[in-house]
């Protein structure tokens, strides 16, 4: 089939080097054979030099394609994510921007892996398209026992506190997940905020879930929710976006802290590159990198931002 050859999820990959080695080796012992053979049965020299000749020129051939194997086996890898968490991702025009898609640019950059991070839609779809291995990586998620079952996680890169948005002026007392019980919550599609707290929301709790952020903002600001459960420094920025930071309020108390990581779909051919990913992660944890990126992204959330209402078109809570 040649050098280049298609699998099954059309995605073009090159042959492993040592394929093309192996080919070179299956060459070389073709060329020695030819001399066995010229002494067993009677050629001229003009043809067991054209012989050699051009075997010799199919040998040149294959080293010079596994020399520059590395140089063409650049690979296109889809990563997507939540499309209202910043700073560790948000939706920008048709793409996922933030920490995460950045830091997945570091991680795989010296693997010769070209990333892409299209907008996939809605939390709930893009989580279903790693699962099938659509999508290859997921920026930024929380681990739980079900997710574990289609995604290969990276080792955590940051913490993030969950809490319980509340109306401006109409906290209550919150000491422990008990306290919501009786009240009526609300939360984004295909959030998870860990394994337990989940479990409790589920068999304690009543809790609905809307599409996006502002849907649950509304809920709260017109009486329908007693409060929202969401990321803290997510639920700021996307309060500030639509113009109501002054309308709510979070409780003192975390409801849940959990880590960030970068999940693999077990579907995907990248995810045989965990090992390397980890210890590039490690580096880019312990050298400052990731809480660069952490700064570098909360500002241009914020610019992004200021430079909708400058331009009075602030997403409007309904």
């Amino acid at each position: 089939m040649g050098l280049l050859h298609s699998l099954a999820d059309g995605k073009v990959r090159v042959k492993e080097p040592r394929e093309c080695f192996k080919n070179a080796f299956n060459i070389i012992f073709f060329y020695d054979s030819i001399f066995q053979f010229s002494n067993d049965i009677i050629l001229t020299n003009q043809e067991v030099e054209k012989m050699k000749k051009f075997l010799l020129f199919a040998l040149a051939v294959v080293i010079l394609l596994s020399a520059g194997t590395p140089l063409i086996a650049a690979e296109n890898l889809t990563a997507s994510g939540h499309p209202q968490y910043p700073p560790i991702m948000w939706k920008e025009k048709n793409n996922i921007v933030g920490v995460g898609p950045e830091l997945v640019n570091l991680l795989f950059k010296d693997l010769k892996v070209t990333v892409k991070t299209p907008y996939k839609g809605g939390w709930d779809k893009v989580q279903e398209e790693a699962k099938q291995g659509k999508i290859d990586v997921l920026v930024g998620i929380y681990m739980t026992e079900e997710r574990k079952k289609y995604f290969e996680y990276s080792n955590p890169f940051a913490k993030d506190p969950v809490v319980i948005f509340v109306a401006k002026g109409k906290a209550f007392k919150y000491a422990k997940w008990d306290d919501l019980a009786g009240k009526k919550g609300t939360t984004t599609v295909g959030d998870s905020f860990g394994q337990a707290f989940d479990k409790f929301i589920t068999e304690k709790l009543t809790v609905t879930r809307s599409a996006k952020v502002e849907e649950n903002f509304a809920k709260l600001t017109g009486g329908q929710a007693d409060y929202f459960i969401y990321a803290m420094y997510s639920g700021l920025f996307e309060s500030e976006r639509l113009g109501i930071a002054d309308k709510v309020e979070f409780l003192p108390v975390n409801a849940s802290v959990e880590n960030f990581y970068i999940g693999i779909s077990k579907k995907s051919p990248y995810v045989k590159y965990l090992p390397q990913i980890n210890k590039k992660l490690d580096e880019l944890i312990m050298n400052g990198t990731v809480d660069k990126l952490i700064d570098k992204y909360s500002d241009q959330y914020r610019k992004t931002v200021l430079i909708q209402k400058k331009k009075g078109s602030p997403a409007k809570v309904k």
